[in-house]
């Protein structure tokens, strides 16, 4: 039991250091969990010769809450730096008060999501019998008998890339032997269309991200830099010249993410919609949870604490109490669409639903940036909370592991998550910069543009309004795409690149193994470089 605890720690901290720095450098957030498998795997080795899958299935279930949390943060919680500079700097001036907001906001958001988990978990894998695709995946790789070679291809993944990024940034004790960049392409200048200078960044974690999420990303970042050179500046240079490159880019994609919101809530009625129609056949979506609240004390007694537990923290940060309601009654109803859907398709929709709960807010209460943040951030983590822990619950059902210790585990990843999260985001948003190439923070950046979208050229929003619905008929993602108009076009290239490889290979399955050893390794490095 000690070792898988520690190893559930360890897997705590470089599923939440990884997934930090991804989350804040992409635009995308994969699902980590399948890396623990086999991480796990190597851990377990060096102190058992059998390894039982139970330690596995609870260390890997603790591990990927920390993976889920710093998505769900690196995607919201940088918001707070374009909206209010001043005020965030002054939060990073002060470490420990940035990290003690940060792992609170962490432990009430996530502590409600493993509630939503733990009310709805037998209506949904039991009565439902929803697939929760992630959690069979998991279940299929510790089960399967290659599972230690598929472990090792991922150490061998990792070690390689460690010392290729040792030779490229050169140590205290040596020069840098790999040049990072390569230059492709020289800036050419072809009447109104402009190609700009193109580089290839040797940054093994763009290429392995690009492979294991190919499939997702590659097209939709094309489109992005042949929308940037051949529409993009040709317009802005012809019709818009008055306004510098940045504002009309910035409001061009606000377009594109107010496209994306008003898509949202055309939908929205549907949602309606079947929890009607659920009532009719008396199975409201409430049901579940009233039940475990009226006939199981243990539920209710929970509830009570983290409300108080809530209603403290959003007081601190001046949330009126109806704001504090809303946030609350909105995010449990939220939080369950979001883990049906997952149960259903495997994707975590977080930032839609997030966007639900902000936008309505930004006009019913008089909020600051600070509020609406939050507001984004709590969304997000709660939802992502619970549906990774239910798709831990699924592989604990399909491996008989033990309900009790799983859940222990589970609430055991959350407080780890929590206490070192607000400390490696300090280290990587004091060290590289929000902002910059190589932390770009494009969702967070997205949300400032949404927020502040009524500020912005009616004309030229329009059309980013018009793109966006092209794009989604076209069934390319918008917010993808703006990623390739918004991110430096060496690092949407190289996510390109690692993209069309995965496409090229008949079985490119049998290589996400090495790839996520890549990105894990890479991802620790920048982040163990930021330490030094």
């Amino acid at each position: 039991m000690v070792i898988t605890i520690l190893i559930s720690i360890i897997l705590s901290i470089v599923a939440t250091a990884t997934m930090s720095y991804i989350a804040m450098a992409t635009p995308i957030g994969p699902w980590i969990a399948p890396m623990l498998v086999l991480f796990s795997l190597l851990l377990f080795r060096l102190f058992y010769k059998k390894i039982k899958h139970a330690a596995i299935v609870v260390s890997v279930s603790a591990g990927s809450v920390g993976g889920i949390v710093a998505t769900a943060c690196g995607f919201s919680f940088p918001t707070l730096y374009f909206l209010n500079p001043e005020l965030f700097a002054t939060w990073l001036a002060q470490p420990v008060y940035f990290a003690s907001v940060l792992a609170l906001l962490v432990l009430g958001a996530g502590w409600l999501g493993i509630w939503i988990a733990n009310v709805t978990e037998h209506k949904l894998l039991v009565q439902e019998k929803l697939a929760f695709p992630i959690g069979q995946l998991i279940y299929k790789m510790i089960t399967a008998q290659e599972q230690v070679q598929k472990a090792y291809e991922l150490m061998i993944g990792f070690v390689s890339t460690f010392i290729f990024c040792l030779l490229q940034d050169g140590t205290y004790y040596f020069a840098n032997f790999i040049p990072k960049t390569i230059v492709l392409l020289p800036s050419l200048s072809l009447s109104i269309i402009t190609i700009p200078l193109i580089e290839l960044d040797i940054w093994p974690l763009l290429w392995a991200i690009g492979f294991v999420t190919g499939h997702v990303i590659a097209l939709p970042l094309a489109v992005g830099i042949a929308i940037k050179i051949l529409v993009i500046n040709p317009l802005h240079t012809c019709a818009f010249f008055y306004l510098s490159n940045v504002e009309f880019l910035l409001a061009f994609c606000s377009g594109i993410v107010l496209s994306g919101v008003l898509s949202g809530f055309m939908s929205f009625p549907t949602y309606v919609w079947r929890i009607i129609k659920k009532t009719k056949n008396k199975e409201i979506v409430t049901r579940p949870m009233l039940k475990g609240y009226y006939y199981n004390s243990y539920y209710l007694g929970e509830f009570c604490v983290l409300l108080i537990f809530l209603m403290l923290f959003l007081h601190y940060f001046q949330f009126s109490l109806l704001a504090q309601c809303y946030l609350i009654t909105l995010t449990i109803i939220y939080t369950y669409q979001i883990i049906t859907i997952a149960g259903k398709i495997g994707l975590a929709l977080l930032g839609r639903f997030a966007t639900f709960v902000m936008v309505p807010a930004l006009f019913l209460f008089n909020l600051s940036s600070v509020q609406l943040v939050f507001i984004a951030t709590f969304v997000e983590i709660c939802g992502g909370v619970a549906t990774d822990i239910l798709f831990g619950r699924k592989v604990a059902q399909l491996s008989a592991t033990n309900h009790k210790q799983l859940k222990r585990f589970q609430y055991f990843g959350l407080v780890v998550s929590a206490l070192v999260i607000g400390f490696i985001f300090w280290l990587l948003i004091t060290q590289l910069t929000l902002g910059s190439p190589e932390l770009f923070a494009q969702r967070a950046q997205a949300r400032q543009l949404l927020i502040h979208a009524k500020h912005f050229d009616y004309k030229i929003l329009l059309i980013g309004v018009a793109a966006g619905f092209l794009l989604k008929y076209i069934k390319i993602s918008p917010m993808l795409v703006m990623g390739g108009l918004l991110m430096p076009i060496n690092f949407s290239l190289g996510l390109i690149v690692g993209g069309f490889l995965a496409r090229m290979l008949s079985q490119a399955e049998e290589w996400y193994p090495f790839w996520s050893g890549v990105f894990a390794s890479n991802s620790l490095w920048i982040v163990i470089k930021a330490m030094l």
